[in-house]
């Protein structure tokens, strides 16, 4: 019996469900995990073909055009544009966001189905606010950029005001070019992410062969505010506070410090979102007051475990020590201006009690004791003073009281030995001249 010999045979001439199948497996097959990579920005990842087909979309035109449109409708690519905006700070970075390209890639690769632009005007002199960032993602993915996605902070700063959010446009845009791809099924399959979770955009705008049924309803959602009930607000954020101090009493400072992050970060995004206005108004003076006095907690707790290592045994380097010591210090300069802030923004009339005072105190004496810095001695003295002064019973104040009298005691022991052997070697000096001089005059006498 003859073998049978291998006939050559056009690809083309295979059944167009084999060669979808090969499409898919070449052109539709991605890596599971993104991989992090030091040049992409800080909360994404690269998401990378499984195969390398760029052989396939060579092979003649007739080939390239049928793989591309399967390619195109299986993938669904959405480019996404950041201009003006900290791409550092953007995203919550809870999860990682995979991303196929970013850059010039991204810019010039026209394949994509919808574009998502996020701006904001440069109105400062700002590096962030002249920038611009691009990358490329699959529709799959883009959930998880929208979860991710914290508009709410996106203009945060010293002078921030309460509605400075709005200033953030965001436009959506459907490529015109593949148009004839756009079913009304596709067109929600594609802006489904963006309206179920992006809030307090008011000036969304969505344009290109999109139904403006769909467009009007999905702007509809992205317009409505994040945060609605003021109790309901309070009561999450407090909780991630109380979960945190449980976390702090049974030793477990990591776990309390990431209870406490969340929480503040859930009160800025809230006090800078299109919710606060409303908030504001519907839970009056009361809610303001206590967002304050969440406010000075959060930061108080923080600039807390930031001292914990600081005063661990473990072989911290100085330059981390001081780095703790810095953020520590900025939480607690947070605290000092967190009533008047508040007063200025909110017209809040709260102001810390003696205890919340007595611990802002205490902390700034213990952090300058633990970074050592032994010019600031006298007013760690002076604030811890003024710590006992407002809570004398409180044990924690009192050890640091004695730990910061005794640190000023060799502060002073040092500066006396120092001047002791100033002073001596100055001794040592004058009396070195005085022997010249003597030598000199019984050589010329």
């Amino acid at each position: 019996m003859s073998s049978l010999s291998m006939q050559p045979f056009r690809f083309l001439d295979l059944p167009g469900e084999i060669r979808n199948n090969i499409y898919d497996l070449l052109l539709c097959s991605w890596d599971d995990e993104p991989e992090h990579e030091s040049r992409i920005v800080g909360g994404l990842g690269k998401r990378s073909a499984s195969y390398d087909a760029t052989a396939l979309l060579r092979t003649n035109k007739q080939i390239h055009e049928e793989a591309f449109d399967y390619m195109m409708k299986r993938n669904q690519f959405v480019r996404v544009t950041c201009r003006g905006l900290d791409v550092h700070t953007l995203f919550l970075g809870d999860e990682m966001i995979p991303v196929i390209s970013e850059g010039h890639r991204a810019a010039q690769f026209e394949g994509y189905m919808m574009h998502l632009t996020l701006s904001k005007p440069a109105f400062s002199s700002e590096r962030s606010s002249f920038s611009e960032h691009e990358f490329m993602v699959l529709r799959s993915d883009l959930p998880a950029l929208c979860r991710e996605l914290d508009i709410e902070s996106t203009l945060t700063g010293v002078y921030s005001t309460a509605n400075e959010h709005l200033y953030t446009r965001a436009t959506v845009s459907f490529n015109p070019f593949h148009a004839e791809m756009f079913t009304p099924a596709i067109q929600q399959r594609l802006l489904e992410p963006i309206a179920a979770h992006l809030r307090g955009i008011s000036n969304l705008s969505i344009s290109g062969p999109v139904s403006t049924r769909i467009a009007d309803e999905v702007k509809s959602q992205v317009a409505r505010p994040r945060w609605t009930d003021p109790k309901a607000t309070l009561e999450s954020i407090h909780t991630g506070t109380d979960v945190g101090k449980r976390q702090w009493q049974n030793n477990d400072f990591y776990t309390a410090a990431e209870s406490w992050n969340y929480a503040m970060r859930t009160l800025e995004r809230m006090r800078h979102s299109s919710s606060w206005l409303s908030l504001r108004a519907s839970g009056g003076e009361d809610f303001v007051n206590a967002t304050a006095d969440l406010y000075f907690t959060l930061n108080l707790l923080r600039a807390a475990f930031l001292q914990v290592d600081m005063a661990g045994e473990s072989a911290f380097t100085r330059r981390l020590v001081e780095r703790n010591g810095a953020q520590s210090l900025a939480h607690l300069r947070k605290c000092e201006t967190a009533s008047a802030l508040f007063a200025q923004h909110a017209d809040s009339t709260w102001t810390p009690s003696n205890e919340q005072t007595s611990k802002m105190l205490y902390r700034q004496a213990r952090c300058s004791r633990l970074l050592k810095a032994n010019d600031n001695v006298v007013r760690a003295v002076t604030l811890i003073e003024q710590a006992a002064a407002l809570t004398p019973n409180d044990m924690a104040i009192r050890d640091e009281k004695d730990a910061v009298q005794n640190w000023q005691a060799e502060v002073e022991a040092a500066q006396r030995l120092r001047r002791e052997a100033e002073e001596a070697e100055a001794l040592k000096r004058v009396s070195w001249w005085l022997s010249i001089c003597s030598v000199v005059s019984e050589l010329a006498s």
